[in-house]
């Protein structure tokens, strides 16, 4: 296993990245795709996910072969498909792996399949499975704050895969047919020109903002002209009946709570703007190049920050304890790092994006 810090260049001609788990994580990987692709357009790029992500990269021109791993189950019908999984990896020839998520399934699956080159990062519970073992991305990029997305490309930078200069910001493409059932629900639902996104949900209830501060911020939106379309995903549908009562009867506002992902991808493409909890959406909105503004509570703003060139604002309150993993708020009764974002911090942060 090659462990030194500046590893040596590697020759591969069949890759394949892994990205399990979440569906922002799978947006910022996007600029592995950019990069790749740069350096050789005839390079042929498989990515392993799992079901929840798979819309995310289904339309990418990018990725010419999309293997969709079911989650990890227990018992034997979760090791069964596991088994289905490596042989599918065995049958594609790969010669290089990447384990972009980090985790140990990733890490057993391009082991059990004999890829040649496994990469990943020097963790202690995965290393003895790679046969390149990159090191912490500070010392690969020579600074402290490191963007999930720098991290992720860290893997390709250790091995010699050339960085361009900006790095690629994250991209994504909507599907057209769902792009052409999405114009017929906001016609329907009597969206006309501009429409702002909300996302007033997220993964624990220190990176979820108030829904009675997003019903002030959705006021906001429509006296500047912006039709509000709340959009929330599987799980989340409380939350998005909890806003509506905050909002009354009149307030106009378009919710959308079962939209597929693919469908959920489009409407964010077509906004004029995105405003919600740090989340996957939000990273969504931003590869889509769609001005947004981001709240957030315990994450850490450095690493999960959106990558975009669109503008964009981050708004938080930081606090001595912040960032901190975040389920459970260890410093305070409830989670004042979300608490304390006040409404007029998020309009001010919306004009701004907005431009006046």
């Amino acid at each position: 296993m090659t462990t030194d810090a500046n590893l040596p260049p590697l020759s591969f001609d069949r890759p394949v990245l892994l990205r399990l788990r979440s569906i922002g994580d799978t947006v910022l990987m996007t600029p592995l795709l950019s990069v790749l692709k740069a350096w050789r357009s005839d390079l042929p790029i498989a990515v392993v996910v799992e079901p929840l992500a798979a819309p995310v990269l289904e339309p990418h021109p990018l990725v010419d072969e999309l293997i969709v791993v079911p989650r990890a189950q227990r018992g034997l019908s979760g090791l069964r498909e596991r088994l289905r999984a490596v042989q599918r990896l065995r049958a594609g020839h790969f010669d290089a792996a990447f384990n972009v998520h980090g985790g140990t399934t990733a890490a057993w699956l391009m082991w059990l399949a004999g890829i040649p080159h496994r990469i990943g990062y020097a963790l202690p519970h995965t290393r003895w499975l790679l046969t390149h073992s990159v090191p912490p991305p500070g010392e690969l990029w020579q600074k402290t704050a490191i963007h999930c997305v720098e991290q992720q490309l860290g893997l390709l930078k250790a091995v010699g895969v050339p960085m361009p200069s900006p790095l690629p910001r994250t991209k994504l493409y909507s599907d057209p047919k769902a792009r052409a059932v999405v114009t017929a629900k906001l016609r329907r639902a009597g969206v006309q020109g501009a429409y702002a996104v909300v996302h007033p949900a997220a993964a624990f209830p220190s990176k979820r903002w108030a829904t009675a501060h997003f019903a002030a911020v959705i006021v906001y939106l429509a006296r500047r002209g912006l039709h509000p379309v709340v959009v929330v995903g599987p799980g989340e549908a409380g939350v998005a009946e909890e806003l509506h009562r905050q909002l009354g009867r009149s307030h106009g506002t378009v919710f959308f709570t079962d939209l597929p992902l693919a469908e959920t991808m489009a409407v964010i493409a077509g906004s004029t703007l995105f405003v919600g909890n740090d989340s996957g959406p939000a990273h969504i909105a931003a590869a889509f190049g769609r001005p947004l503004v981001v709240i957030f509570g315990s994450s850490n703003a450095t690493v999960w920050s959106p990558w975009t060139q669109a503008p964009h604002r981050v708004v938080r309150h930081p606090l001595p304890c912040t960032p901190c993993a975040g389920p459970v708020c260890h410093a305070f009764p409830e989670p004042e790092c979300i608490r304390r974002v006040t409404v007029c911090d998020v309009t001010e942060a919306i004009a701004a994006v907005l431009g006046g």
